[in-house]
């Protein structure tokens, strides 16, 4: 097909004496695919997303209130300062899915970020942790 805009089209089409065909072309331009499920749709030019997948999902798993294993590995890692990058390589996984273990981590928990996690784990999980990593109060 020719890659003409709508404009040069209607031209096209109007020259040939085929006006019938004109509403056709306009109406294929604003079918679309869906990106996430397939299916077609018609929308505006920047709509890449179908009704049904941009409509957020009211329906959510509810997460475990307890960590895994690997979760306890990671926020072990938090709690002595470690970077995604380093956490990554001691646990043989990528940085994604780090930052996935995070996130998940951070809703079970009601953390915000990394310093929260670390004083959630130490006050409430310190079983979890080694006892080196929980710091001592020096005698005076």
């Amino acid at each position: 097909m020719f890659d003409f805009n709508i404009d040069q089209r209607v031209r096209f089409i109007n020259k040939d004496g085929a006006s019938n065909l004109v509403t056709t072309i306009i109406e294929f331009r604003q079918l679309r695919n869906c990106f996430r499920c397939g299916r077609e749709f018609r929308g505006e030019s920047g709509k890449r997303i179908c009704p049904s997948c941009a409509a957020p999902k009211d329906i959510k798993k509810p997460l475990s209130p307890t960590l895994s294993f690997r979760e306890r590995q990671v926020v072990n890692l938090i709690c002595k300062a470690k970077l995604n990058k380093e956490i990554a390589h001691e646990l043989h996984l990528t940085e994604g899915t780090v930052k996935e273990y995070l996130n998940r981590i951070f809703r079970k928990v009601g953390a915000t970020n990394r310093t929260e996690l670390a004083v959630w784990a130490i006050t409430t999980q310190s079983s979890m942790l080694p006892s080196s990593s929980v710091p001592v109060a020096a005698e005076g």
